[in-house]
């Protein structure tokens, strides 16, 4: 492990130029990190995950080290990976999962829902109406993929690919990414299409996918006091939100045994900081497979 930080040392002085005192910060705070792995018998960095990492900086804080400390072997950690990726062929990047500045009181767990109560929410829409179908879809997306509300309403029909049950999306930086739909999912969202969505169309040049009940695109209003209306009439006693939704579907793949990392790639590395208190297991430890891991696929 020594190895890869001396290159990296060697990278920063000769391409980066960086001065003797930065220099010596960052080998400092990357040789105490090898030793308290090596420690701890791990003797590959493809073997760290972000829970060592994590142990790291609490060691650190038992130590009585400074914030300032602290988040300065944050600093040199995040750079040291970033070169890892790039230049040594690493494929798992823990301090993505990691906050810029590290803090030691943990933010309370956001509310999820059971299997139980998404079952609950998913019987509320009257599925005999065009708007019901319109519902039932949307929730059977929400729930099956958790999409954010900014990416439900700007919803394409041409990203639509359901005959092999997956959306593609264009997220932040223009990155698109392929998300797997549930059978369910398909189900309803083929209903609504054929069944719903066309007698709520007022312009046939509209190609969002969800509308409203004037044939307009639903908004991010709409769907807040839309699920207001679907939680209370599905009796949860809960503060529920469409994130709520988001979380809970990326708490289900986990406690079902989904790879952390196929999470991560659909709802992004921000979302799954909100769940590490849900975050039980090394991701090493797990298998991919979200048809096989989702409660409802």
């Amino acid at each position: 492990m020594n190895n890869e930080v001396a290159a990296f040392l060697a990278f920063l002085k000769d391409e980066r130029q960086l001065s003797d005192n930065t220099l010596m910060s960052y080998q400092r705070d990357l040789e105490q990190t090898v030793t308290y792995l090596e420690d701890r018998g791990i003797v590959d960095w493809q073997q760290v995950d972000h829970y060592l990492l994590i142990d790291l900086l609490n060691s650190l804080r038992q130590q009585g080290k400074a914030n300032s400390t602290i988040n300065r072997v944050i600093s040199s950690l995040r750079q040291f990976y970033k070169y890892m990726i790039r230049h040594h062929n690493l494929t798992i990047n823990p301090m993505e999962m990691i906050d810029h500045q590290y803090t030691f009181n943990q933010p309370p767990a956001p509310v999820i829902l059971t299997e139980k109560e998404i079952e609950q929410l998913l019987a509320v829409p009257d599925v005999s109406t065009p708007i019901g179908l319109r519902d039932r879809a949307l929730l059977e997306i929400m729930d099956a993929t958790g999409m954010r509300v900014s990416e439900v309403i700007a919803l394409d029909l041409t990203a639509l690919h359901l005959d092999v049950k997956l959306l593609q999306l264009t997220g932040k930086n223009e990155r698109e990414r392929m998300i797997p739909l549930s059978q369910p999912a398909v189900k309803w969202l083929t209903d609504y299409l054929d069944r719903g969505r066309p007698r709520l169309l007022r312009d046939e040049h509209e190609t969002r996918v969800f509308l409203n009940a004037h044939g307009y695109p639903l908004t991010r209003q709409g769907i807040w006091k839309k699920m207001k209306e679907w939680v209370s009439e599905a009796k949860i006693k809960k503060e529920v939100t469409p994130q709520t939704m988001r979380y809970s579907f990326a708490v289900h793949l986990i406690e079902n045994g989904a790879d952390v990392q196929l999470i991560q790639e659909i709802l992004g590395y921000n979302a799954m900081k909100a769940l590490q208190p849900y975050l039980q297991v090394s991701p090493q430890q797990l298998s991919a497979n979200y048809m096989k891991y989702h409660p409802r696929a």
